[in-house]
């Protein structure tokens, strides 16, 4: 099920092989403020022809960090930090992933903890974040560039909160991206 390829270990394993994802300068934070779901701590991985991806994701605060390291098939493994903020939506659940270098977008998905030991993935649908900006129903600024079409979203918390309420079920895909299974611990 796997469909993670790699690159920048992070940013193109946990944005999930999300070249036209868009791209956020805000988290989405839940009603209450920044959230940390306590059941995506532990060590997760998932692999495909490609290689092997492996995180260790921690709460920190309020907020969680994740460790990942990409392994692709014949090559060094390379690894990356990212911040992680989690939020309910109504009925989904979000998570929202930056860099720690200073001016870092975010970038949105919607996961599921399906069982205790398997994480599922859904990356957003671009289309419908452009569909958003186009007509205005929220901030931002999209930019098309031959077959991909990046959207920079810049919308509050608050405003993209409000947003997943009402379209959070049509705005990620609907098979997954990204399927993690927790690594058995001794």
């Amino acid at each position: 099920m796997s469909s993670v390829t790699f690159g920048n270990v992070f940013l193109t394993a946990l944005v999930f092989a999300c070249s036209a994802c868009a791209r956020f300068e805000n988290p989405v934070v839940a009603e209450e403020g920044p959230r940390f779901d306590e059941r995506l701590a532990g060590h997760w991985y998932t692999e495909s022809d490609e290689g092997k991806f492996d995180m260790e994701i921690r709460r920190d605060g309020d907020e969680g960090i994740v460790v990942a390291t990409g392994t692709k098939v014949g090559e060094e493994p390379e690894s990356d930090q990212m911040r992680i903020i989690t939020a309910r939506v109504g009925q989904h659940t979000f998570a929202s992933v930056a860099g720690f270098k200073e001016g870092s977008h975010w970038t949105l998905f919607r996961y599921d903890v399906a069982t205790p030991d398997v994480l599922i993935i859904y990356q957003d649908d671009d289309h419908a974040w452009n569909d958003a900006l186009r007509n205005k129903v929220l901030p931002g600024s999209t930019d098309e560039t031959g077959r991909n079409m990046n959207s920079t979203v810049t919308a509050s918390s608050e405003q993209l909160r409000d947003f997943l309420l009402g379209y959070g079920s049509v705005v990620f895909n609907e098979q997954p991206s990204a399927e993690f299974r927790r690594v058995p611990t001794d």
